[in-house]
């Protein structure tokens, strides 16, 4: 029997008053019959996937991507509605629909007050790690449900996984009442899971990390998947940017670092698409080992695929590099859907795809376009802050909660404050004059401003507003003017900005009764969870839910 922790008394109210909705509802208000729900729901998110990657590659998909586009219903106008436009935020939003005002989870890591060091956004001491090594991880720190957690409670024969090459991926889709949730672990080359879902580790894992498929790799050149370079050159450019990666390592073939079984090589892998490809194997021996969409009881997978966001990280959105990974991405998702359609018969399978963020173009790309892009460090704005804090209180020796405090969130010691004689409003005046001075940002909120009404005229608020969770934030929440990227690298770049390309990601919807074509109707990711649960008949609450795209699947609704 797995092994289930306790919950909450805030969280079990939560689930007895969603029980409660559930046995009240009125058959007539669900899905008409067993026979016509899917035997099994695919998930599937592209870390750091913008929108602009479906159509840009269009014309060269052949798998799975073109099967998107021409049976998907396609919004093309989905952007997300909070600031924190990381791999936990997101992923947390995807199938709850709570914005991370509501569900906690405002940033992949941050400065827990209580504990007085910062934490990872699935930090769990209490678990263990089952499997392999890594971080003891689990859903506790995310506040309320998922599409499964609710689907597990109607219907007690639904199982649901969540995978992913990322602990954060794969257990915040997942859900608090998974059956299971298996993430990469880059110390060993093996995939793990956590205690909070069993007691122990199933044989079959343990069988498909002896095969050491990662290893398999080692001998492998990264190379492009089309035989013409001009194909690549017309899409994307060419292939020797300034800008990528190091400097240095920026052209094909690329080779994985290091050899099996280095720590170097385990996580340099992530920055290929085999990523791709070996998370794919996993996820469909976990279908068979989890038996999913074998009966009419409706099973949920959530596939969580990685290497966009490494790559993308690394080469950058516009790079000969990304192009090809959305290219072997089409043929891997093609094999996948395969699998899905073999496994559940024809018509019994409901397929939803979207991102959990975009990511900002290269900064030398940007620069040799007349836009102001900007490479700057931490220090370009703390070092700034320390000068203006020392000049406007001199002798105060601390001031904020963490020794190397982050920048764009701010967390300030109190109990300093408190012994220095400083007042509050006036040491955060004093940090927001620094930053803005620097030229690197356009606003500061204080987490007073971010509990209060929207001030007239600033677009950006709201998004900050969805994005703050005040046991969590910080004190004073940091906007950089758009371009300007504080990776602190001679190269990549990276995402976090409420600006339009970290927010814009494709939603997609395929399935019996959805019709294809192109929706221009404005939504989020927030929305999915929403219209998903009533797809499954399911009475789920709206949430953080502003557009309802349920009606906008059926035929004739497309724009």
């Amino acid at each position: 029997m797995p092994a289930r922790r306790p919950l909450s008394l805030v969280a079990a109210l939560v689930f007895a008053v969603l029980g409660w909705r559930l046995a009240a509802q009125a058959p007539a208000a669900r899905a008409s019959s067993p026979a016509q729900r899917p035997r099994l729901v695919l998930f599937v998110s592209v870390d750091q996937m913008r929108f602009d990657y479906l159509t840009r590659f269009a014309s060269l998909f052949t798998g799975g991507l073109r099967r998107v586009l021409d049976s998907g219903a396609v919004f093309t106008e989905a952007r997300y509605r909070h600031a924190c436009t990381e791999t936990g935020p997101g992923h947390s939003v995807m199938l709850s629909g709570r914005s991370p005002r509501n569900s906690g989870i405002v940033g992949n890591s941050w400065y827990d007050r209580a504990l007085r060091r910062r934490v990872n956004v699935v930090d769990d001491v209490t678990v263990r790690v089952l499997g392999g090594a890594g971080r003891t991880a689990s859903p506790s720190n995310f506040v309320g449900f998922t599409v499964g957690d609710v689907l597990k409670a109607h219907s007690p024969g639904s199982k649901v996984v969540g995978v992913s090459f990322k602990d954060r991926a794969a257990i915040l889709m997942a859900g608090k009442r998974a059956d299971a949730a298996y993430w990469y672990d880059a110390s060993e080359g093996r995939f793990v899971t956590s205690s909070w879902y069993m007691r122990e580790a199933p044989r079959w894992l343990a069988e498909w990390n002896a095969r050491r498929l990662p290893d398999a790799y080692a001998s492998r050149p990264w190379n492009r998947l089309l035989a013409d370079p001009a194909v690549y050159e017309r899409l994307a450019g060419p292939d020797d940017v300034r800008g990528e990666f190091d400097n240095v390592r920026t052209t094909f073939p690329h080779t994985v670092a290091g050899a099996p079984p280095s720590v170097d090589y385990y996580d340099d892998l992530r920055r290929t698409p085999f990523a791709d490809e070996i998370l794919f194997d996993f996820a469909l021996t976990a279908m068979k080992a989890h038996e999913l969409g074998t009966d009419e009881a409706t099973d949920l997978l959530a596939v969580g695929f990685s290497a966009c966001d490494v790559i993308g990280h690394t080469y950058g959105p516009d790079s000969q590099e990304m192009m090809d990974q959305m290219l072997r991405l089409d043929r891997t998702l093609g094999r996948l859907l395969d699998e899905v359609d073999r496994r559940t018969g024809p018509g019994r399978s409901l397929v939803v795809l979207t991102a959990d963020h975009g990511v900002m173009p290269l900064v030398e790309r940007l620069q040799a376009q007349g836009l102001p892009g900007r490479r700057a460090t931490s220090a370009d704005l703390h070092g700034p802050v320390m000068d203006a804090l020392h000049a406007r209180f001199p002798g105060a020796a601390r001031f904020f909660a963490e020794e190397e405090p982050d920048p764009t969130e701010y967390v300030l010691d109190q109990a300093a404050l408190a012994r220095e004689g400083l007042k509050r409003a006036e040491v955060e005046q004093a940090i927001r004059e620094a930053l803005l001075g620097t030229g690197l940002v356009d606003h500061v909120y204080t987490a007073a401003e971010l509990m209060g009404q929207a001030p007239a005229g600033d677009p950006f608020f709201e998004l900050h507003q969805r994005a703050f969770f005040a046991p969590r934030s910080g004190d004073l929440i940091v906007r950089t003017k758009p371009y300007v990227y504080l990776g602190g690298r001679v190269g990549g770049t990276g995402h976090g900005t409420p600006h339009e390309y970290d927010r814009h990601v494709p939603i997609v919807f395929i399935g019996a009764g959805i019709a294809p074509g192109r929706r221009s109707a404005p939504c989020g990711p927030e929305d999915i969870a929403w219209t998903l649960g009533r797809l499954l008949g399911l009475d789920y609450p709206q949430q953080d839910a502003a557009a309802d795209l349920l009606p906008l699947l059926s035929a004739g609704s497309g724009s």
